[in-house]
């Protein structure tokens, strides 16, 4: 953005536009995804203007996006304009951009035209169709030699290329880029392998709120430098520099394979490594027992770093390849520890969708019907007046008459019918709803926001509606009756609608928006004989109906005991319920059903669960989006506040809700595969009619590890008539029977102690097997009758042991 002094004469079209809906920013835009365009506008006079400039993907546009510019006199001014590209089918590679410029400083718009140009511009914007799509921030400072490989670069896209992506990323040019997360919209991943994100301080915000929206960055640590990383992630980055050697010989060992491959290879130039330590971090490779690549969450995003030179992780090709297809070619590939990462793969929506959310604000604003005794009472009058009229008429044998007043009797009862449903309507006042998901980021420094707005207004007028502090929210299409409107930007995070025209008196708009956090929101807690025991961290939350969702596991109720959140054993809810009361309120009801949309088992939101979270419900946060003062403000917030568990101290006694035992289905004791019957993402059972065997695990969690196990309880739901159940563990390289269950219905649970008890095993889990009898009827012919299993939980007690791990 730019304003600048004009010399000469003047030209003959005073205020006017050189450039209008022209490439800016990333100059790459995607179908659906946010982007920004180019205006360059010349104020030829000699006194201030303010003129909108606005721009459109169709001549007759439903939507229009636009900026209010701003000139002093005799100028020229560089700016952009936010816009949101329409879903655009792949077979198009560019989409045309129709610009305006609008003068409508005496209250009327006046189109304004450059010089031997019409009043509508047309521009080509290129839309790149090939998703996942990288980016990185060039170094313009950096002098590249001829024939000097930059193998940060080829690392990046060796790996696009070996999972079929083509091979071009995107140069983030910082010096062209205004401070909007909209701009970062089209990329799924950044790659950093210098430090000039950290070169504009305006630039770090949008860039963490594209992260904690779901983006996924690539960090090379050996080429940036970690004071730059923390300044962009804050708490979330947990990583404290040792120091930086150079190594002539490098060995990785892959952490998440039993089987991984330790070779070493020399380097004739030595390859740079960053030796950190980590804490909170999930590491995958180590060199030396240095992490060499660790990965973390943040938001609903994710970072992945690497502590070793890219050399390292790309080899040359092995065999000759066929270039058929340059742009999905490179000359390195990537070893198998590179392979191994899994990048390019972040795919994080928020937790729950914004229509979860109808059914609660439709419940709580709106209009009101006329009362059913006044409706009965209207209907009753018209039907004996028809009665008495057709009795009347008949009499006197005048039945003719009657085709005239029915009508007219209708008329009658339609007009004071009208005026009840005209005083009901007007009874209710203007109203602006909000049903708020609020997901914290795991340095619980910064919050997203999702969900649904609702705007009811009797007299349906012409709101004014927008953002004074950042988000996007975008009226649904069905209620603006395909009228035109326009979202005008008038500064980096301030706008609004025009042109605002709905055509039913309620509307629904979803929103997007985030920022910091004045103060950590952060809950960590521990095992104890309670179960689960939490506290805040710093100030606590007024929250209510809390409850922890872990992944694949049934909700578990908290409460609040004094300064304390518990959770124990008895407070695990059964499937479908996510309210811990046992009678409803109202309010509680609402909940219950949008909570069920969010997390039930045919909810694709259930999957994004990836580690334990606590939900609560409280007051909406304030968003500054602006609606007429004159409407009264109703909503709700669902917060969904990342849960940290810290490691018990040893010799504690502790009681594991089940929730918390994490299940898995593993494979058979006589080498087969594992049994399908079982989804952990989703936590469901698939119903059978045969007879089955399942062996399952139960992950200790790492926080009470080693763990003397007392006592474990083993809950089952499941029906199945007719059969016989028995529980089976191995021990000593035996099976041995624990219990057998005749005709198995209903909820059973199975107390295992003593010699009972299944033996832990090294990786700190149980394992325990399931089979399933068959059914047979009186002749003796095998009977398919279904049955299902509908939940396995195991509750486990125990004392928490003095070493660090098995």
């Amino acid at each position: 953005m730019g304003t600048h002094g004009l010399q000469g004469a003047e030209p003959v079209a005073p205020v006017r536009f050189r450039q209008l809906g022209v490439p800016a920013g990333l100059y790459q835009y995607v179908s659906g995804a946010w982007g920004v365009v180019g205006v360059e506008i010349v104020n030829a006079e000699d006194q201030p203007v303010d003129v909108l400039a606005a721009c459109a993907f169709s001549p007759d546009p439903d939507i229009q996006f636009a900026r209010r510019v701003g000139l002093p006199p005799r100028t020229k001014r560089r700016t952009w304009i936010p816009v949101q590209l329409p879903k655009i089918s792949p077979d198009r590679e560019s989409i045309p951009c129709f610009g305006l410029l609008i003068d409508d400083r005496s209250g009327r718009e006046v189109v304004l035209r450059r010089e031997q140009e019409g009043v509508q511009h047309t521009g080509l914007l290129r839309v790149n169709h090939d998703r996942p799509l990288s980016g990185f921030f060039s170094d313009e400072t950096k002098q590249v030699r001829w024939g000097e490989v930059d193998y940060a670069y080829e690392a990046a896209i060796a790996y696009r290329t070996s999972r079929g992506f083509q091979r071009r990323m995107v140069p983030i040019q910082v010096r062209d880029l205004p401070p909007l997360p909209e701009l970062l919209d089209g990329l799924d991943q950044i790659v950093l392998w210098n430090d000039r994100f950290a070169s504009d301080v305006a630039i770090l915000g949008p860039l963490r709120k594209w992260l904690h929206n779901g983006g996924e960055l690539w960090v090379m640590l050996d080429r940036v430098e970690l004071v730059n990383v923390e300044k962009l992630l804050g708490q979330a980055f947990t990583c404290q520099l040792v120091d930086r050697v150079e190594l002539h010989e490098v060995t990785i060992r892959d952490e998440q394979s039993d089987h991984s491959a330790t070779s070493t290879v020399a380097y004739e130039q030595p390859v740079n490594f960053v030796r950190v330590l980590v804490d909170d971090m999930h590491v995958t490779h180590t060199v030396d027992g240095w992490p060499a690549a660790f990965e973390c969450s943040v938001g609903r995003g994710r970072a992945l770093f690497t502590a070793l030179d890219a050399r390292a992780w790309i080899e040359e090709p092995r065999m000759a390849r066929p270039y058929w297809d340059t742009t999905r070619m490179s000359d390195y590939w990537p070893n198998e520890h590179l392979d191994s990462l899994t990048l390019l793969q972040n795919d994080r929506p928020p937790l729950g969708q914004p229509s979860m959310f109808r059914d609660y604000l439709f419940e709580r604003i709106g209009y009101r019907i006329a009362s059913r005794s006044s409706v009965t009472t209207l209907l009753g009058l018209f039907c004996g007046a028809l009665l008495l009229a057709g009795v009347g008429l008949a009499w006197r044998r005048r039945l003719e008459h009657f085709a005239w007043i029915a009508p007219l009797l209708a008329v009658a009862a339609t007009i004071p019918l009208a005026a009840l449903g005209l005083q009901a309507q007007r009874a209710v006042p203007a109203t602006v709803g909000q049903a708020q998901l609020l997901e914290v980021s795991d340095g619980a420094d910064q919050v997203l926001a999702s969900g649904l707005l609702a705007f009811y207004d009797p007299a349906m007028t012409q709101p004014v509606c927008g953002a004074l502090r950042g988000g996007v929210f975008q009226p649904e299409e069905n209620a603006m009756g395909g009228t035109m409107r326009r979202m005008v930007w008038s500064d980096l995070d301030r706008w609004h609608w025009d042109n605002l025209r709905p055509t039913a008196g309620l509307w629904t708009a979803d929103f997007q928006w985030s920022d910091d956090l004045n103060q950590r929101l952060a809950v960590q807690g521990t095992f104890s004989e309670q179960g689960f025991v939490a506290r805040w961290v710093d100030q606590p939350l007024p929250l209510t109906d809390i409850v922890i969702a872990l992944p694949g596991q049934p909700c578990l109720a908290m409460r609040e005991d004094r300064t304390e959140l518990v959770a124990g054993p008895g407070d695990v809810l059964p499937p479908g319920r996510y309210v811990g009361s046992g009678w409803l309120s109202d309010e509680q009801r609402r909940r219950q059903v949008a909570l069920a949309k969010m997390l039930g088992p045919s909810s694709a939101s259930r999957q994004h669960v990836q580690r334990p979270l606590l939900l609560g419900w409280g007051d909406p946060l304030e968003l500054d989006f602006q609606f007429p003062a004159s409407a009264q403000p109703v909503g709700t917030a669902l917060w969904a506040i990342p849960l940290k568990i810290q490691p018990a101290r040893p010799g504690t006694s502790v009681v594991i809700p089940s929730p918390f035992v994490e299940l898995r289905v593993t494979s058979m004791v006589d080498g087969q595969g594992a049994s399908p019957l079982y989804d952990h993402r989703r936590g469901q059972w698939i119903a059978s009619k045969s007879a089955s065997e399942v062996w399952l695990h139960f992950q200790v969690p790492a926080a009470v590890l080693p763990l003397d196990v007392d006592r474990v309880r083993l809950t089952l739901q499941m029906t199945a008539p007719g059969r016989t159940i028995e529980i089976r563990c191995m021990r000593d390289q035996q099976i041995q029977q624990l219990a057998r269950i005749q005709n198995p219905i209903g909820v059973i649970a199975v107390p295992l102690s003593g010699d009972s008890l299944p033996p832990m095993e090294t990786q700190g889990r149980l394992t325990i097997g399931l089979v399933i009898s068959g059914i047979q009827d009186q002749t003796g012919t095998v009977a398919e009758q279904l049955w299902e299993i509908e939940r396995v939980q195991l509750e486990i007690a125990g004392k928490v042991g003095s070493g660090l791990d098995l």
